[in-house]
């Protein structure tokens, strides 16, 4: 059975391919409306949300179509504030790192 872990590690990758750049703990933190130690704590293993072992326990259940139907419909209602939504936007909005090249890669 995936740890909690290794299913955040695998959303935090594929947040990287979806949105073409780099997701930050700090990002994902944002995003999940927590703490930046939490994700961290989350990540690493030291500590796992009860909660969200159990969500992921109940939609493993369902067939793929009803579970993006159930995340459309929390993308849709879920309770935000206006801190939350910024935050989420400036994770969107971000621009990827700028990869600055060391001298001896620069052409003549």
């Amino acid at each position: 059975m995936p740890r909690i872990q290794d299913v955040l590690n695998e959303l935090q990758r594929r947040l990287q391919v979806a949105q073409h750049k780099r997701v930050t703990q700090k990002d994902m933190a944002l995003l999940a409306q927590t703490s930046h130690r939490t994700i961290a704590e989350w990540m690493r293993g030291a500590t796992s949300p009860k909660a969200m072992g159990a969500l992921l326990n109940l939609l493993s259940e369902l067939p793929s179509q009803d579970v993006l139907a159930i995340l459309e419909y929390w993308k849709a209602h879920a309770p935000k504030d206006d801190r939350s939504a910024a935050s989420c936007e400036a994770v969107r909005s971000r621009q990827p790192p700028v990869v600055l090249k060391h001298h001896s890669e620069e052409s003549p």
